[in-house]
């Protein structure tokens, strides 16, 4: 697996990082009477009259084109078709991995959706790779980058491994904070996280699931960079945390004495 790949903005494009249009509310709060111009989106409702969108979440008020949304400060994450997540494989039997993915229910992988389909050499038309589905290309303990392929209700979340930028991950450390903060590490047009790799020379790859993997060159830019996200989702209600988070990691880079 490549260890330069980038967390792309676009990933997160329904929690885009506006903080003009964002305000604290709570829940049963009126956030706008505009029902021509807005819709109430995540984390919001009609009144009973329809005249009224309101909150149901304590959290960040967010307008995102004519939608209106509650971002909660916490909360589990809820898992999507689409979404790349960090993986943790807690179990495996002949037929599929069991995998934590800081969801209400285990994720399932199963060996068909860990090998990439292709044409195979000397053979006319298509057809499939020849390595064989099984579960020995994974061990309990692995730590993967996967996309759910399926999440409802009744059944567990579906994962695949084949994809650009999925599969194990090797080495790094692995740290989790509440899935609704996720989109201010990334910040808006991902100005946060290219602020975060530039002056820690670190590489970061930020999930939609809480889970935020990091490499650096040493430990001490390491240190560094778990502190400052832990410090970004203390303070992800507040405003202008990119610029201050940048004078924080500068002033701490010349008290620590790193380069």
């Amino acid at each position: 697996m490549e260890e330069e790949e980038e967390t792309k903005p676009e990933d997160f494009e329904d929690f885009e990082d506006d903080e003009s249009t964002r305000d604290l509310v709570i829940p049963g709060e009126v956030l706008s009477e505009d029902i021509k111009n807005y819709l109430p989106g995540r984390g919001t409702i009609y009144n009973k009259d329809k005249t009224k969108i309101v909150s149901l979440n304590i959290g960040l008020k967010q307008i995102t084109k004519n939608y209106i949304n509650v971002i909660p400060l916490r909360g589990f994450y809820t898992p999507r078709p689409g979404d790349k997540v960090i993986a943790l494989i807690v179990d495996k039997n002949p037929v599929k991995y069991k995998c934590d993915i800081n969801s209400k229910d285990f994720g399932t992988l199963k060996p068909k959706n860990t090998i990439k389909k292709g044409k195979v050499k000397g053979f006319r038309g298509s057809g499939y790779s020849q390595e064989q589905p099984n579960t020995e290309k994974f061990e309990i303990g692995d730590i993967l980058v996967v996309k759910i392929l399926s999440a409802d209700r009744l059944n567990k979340p579906e994962l695949t491994t084949v994809g650009k930028y999925l599969g194990k991950k090797n080495g790094g450390i692995v740290i989790s904070i509440d899935p609704p903060k996720i989109p201010r590490v990334i910040g808006r047009n991902g100005s946060m996280i290219k602020m975060l790799k530039n002056l820690t020379n670190c590489n970061i790859f930020v999930t939609q699931n809480g889970r935020i993997w990091l490499k650096g060159n040493d430990i001490a830019h390491e240190r560094l960079l778990i502190e400052s996200i832990k410090k970004i989702a203390s303070e992800a209600h507040t405003v202008g945390l990119t610029d201050r988070m940048e004078e924080f990691i500068i002033n701490e880079k010349k008290k620590r004495g790193i380069i």
